[in-house]
């Protein structure tokens, strides 16, 4: 008999500590966010698992550090919600009427107007670009690409085309290897950050919004229509330390695969399949 109480309230408070982590490594500092309240520009608005963010930018390796231990934290949260969802069962919505789209019935013959056309109107000012809002939680993992290729291929050189005896190739400006220390851009990151803050927060209404996923599925399925059976990826856990890997191993591995296990129990509960 598992103690499901017990693991989610344990698995809560190894998960804050490495949230804790993630957002100060990304440069969060979510005790500000009560006092900053809208940050404006550069920061993001107050309230629980958000931040005020200081810089726009991360070094390359704080930033690959940053995201290497956001997959797998991010996956762990997902699991943590499938346990607290393990006993919710949301009412089964109305799917809207699937459009019937009829090919035209008359062949349009486009015709050039000549001068006959109207001025072309002056070009409108550029409109001011939105703050970026807020991320919500993914709940579903990221299902692998079949079409993707088993690994990347780096150019290593560029094509020169010359005539032996009549043109000489043109010089190749050596290729400049990243910087450990070049900056990127850190607004998006840190906003995944933050939605993982607040769904740990909030996990009863990342709960409901599951049990609302499962019904849709479940509708979906009664209506004979295509939609994705469950939210975890098939295989292995998504983000888990793979051996070889570069990345070193970190607690929120020893999270997430427990978490993983625990996941499955809780879907035989109410998978129906």
């Amino acid at each position: 008999m598992i103690d499901w109480d017990g693991v989610i309230e344990r698995n809560v408070r190894l998960l804050r500590e490495i949230v804790a982590t993630l957002a100060a490594m990304a440069g969060l500092d979510l005790s500000l966010a009560a006092e900053h309240g809208s940050a404006g520009r550069g920061g993001t608005l107050a309230g629980p698992g958000q931040a005020y963010l200081l810089r726009p930018t991360l070094p390359r390796w704080v930033h690959r550090a940053v995201f290497r231990l956001l997959r797998p934290a991010e996956a762990a949260v997902r699991r943590l919600v499938i346990v607290a969802a393990r006993d919710m069962v949301a009412p089964m919505p109305v799917l809207p009427a699937v459009a019937r789209k009829g090919g035209p019935l008359v062949a349009h013959i486009p015709v050039s107007l000549g001068l006959a056309l109207a001025p072309a109107a002056a070009d409108a000012p550029a409109a001011v670009p939105a703050a970026p809002g807020r991320l919500s939680f993914p709940l579903l993992d990221p299902l692998p690409d079949p079409t993707a290729p088993p690994f990347r291929i780096r150019a290593s050189g560029v094509p020169r085309v010359f005539i032996p005896g009549w043109t000489t190739p043109f010089p190749v400006a050596p290729r400049q290897e990243p910087s450990r220390n070049d900056p990127l851009e850190a607004g998006y990151l840190r906003r995944r950050v933050a939605a993982l803050s607040r769904a740990l927060e909030d996990l009863p209404g990342q709960a409901r919004r599951l049990a609302r996923w499962r019904a849709r599925r479940d509708a979906f399925r009664k209506a004979g229509r295509i939609h994705r059976l469950t939210t975890l990826r098939p295989g292995r856990a998504y983000g888990l330390h793979r051996p070889g890997s570069p990345r070193r191993l970190h607690a929120v591995d020893d999270v997430l695969r427990d978490l993983h296990y625990f996941a499955y129990e809780a879907q035989e509960r109410w998978d129906t399949s």
